[in-house]
């Protein structure tokens, strides 16, 4: 409390030289929308982009800009009501199944084929399509790839469904990993705020700022670390679900 005092002091004075968690300066141009939580403008987390963007190593690219471009396509999922879940095989997927990289699946929110119909063609869920948990207290940030085995389903209101469009300019998965970076999780954390009892990322999740690298090598590497990852995830889902409907 003191520091903070302090600091606030020093600001007055016209005085206050080191910036940090405990007291830092926001001009009133980089003021976005009226917010003037402090979270939102995390010194470290600048700084941390700044250190990025002077590597010479990424380009920082905001999500906003690539779906002002037509290179990605975000929608979010819909709410059905809780009075369909168990009355069929169909996955309603929530945030609380996305989990290490991929969906679960709960066959006690499962709904019916004539629910699922619905909403097939409205949410148009694809194979390589990102879930990205938007609402929710500690599972913000959170996302996983949407695998053959996944693409009937009827995803949650609190969920974002991320289509790369043009995947020349952008590859899935390594779309995939920038999401999953440290720098996007800081991100998260700072731009996520709590309306009465739930935490959302609103509309936020457009200015999240993302480090691709110029290296087209490096890319590549990455994309197919992750492509073999989420592969081996759905091989081992698939077998471990054929030897529960194969046992007896």
């Amino acid at each position: 409390m003191f520091n903070n005092r302090q600091n606030f002091t020093q600001f007055l004075d016209n005085q206050l030289d080191e910036e940090s968690v405990l007291g830092f300066i926001v001009p009133t141009e980089n003021i976005t929308e009226h917010i003037y939580i402090p979270e939102t403008y995390k010194p470290e987390i600048k700084e941390a982009l700044s250190k990025i963007k002077k590597s010479g190593n990424y380009d920082l690219v905001r999500i906003g800009e690539l779906v002002e471009q037509g290179v990605l396509q975000i929608k979010r999922g819909n709410e059905i009501g809780s009075r369909f879940y168990g009355t069929g095989d169909v996955p309603f997927v929530r945030t609380t199944d996305i989990v290490n990289w991929e969906i679960k699946t709960n066959s006690v929110k499962a709904v019916a084929e004539e629910i699922y119909l619905q909403y097939k063609k409205q949410q148009d869920v694809r194979e390589n399509d990102i879930l990205f948990v938007n609402d929710g207290t500690f599972l913000i940030g959170k996302s996983a790839i949407v695998t053959s085995a996944d693409t009937k389903c009827i995803i949650q209101s609190h969920l974002r469904k991320i289509r790369v469009l043009q995947p020349k300019v952008i590859n899935p998965f390594y779309l995939f990993y920038l999401l999953n970076t440290k720098i996007a999780q800081q991100q998260v954390e700072m731009l996520t705020f709590t309306q009465a009892t739930l935490s959302t990322l609103g509309n936020r999740i457009m200015d999240f700022q993302l480090p691709i690298h110029r290296d087209t090598a490096e890319i590549s590497r990455i994309t197919a670390e992750i492509q073999e990852i989420i592969n081996l995830k759905q091989s081992l889902k698939e077998r471990s679900l054929k030897l529960v409907t194969e046992s007896l």
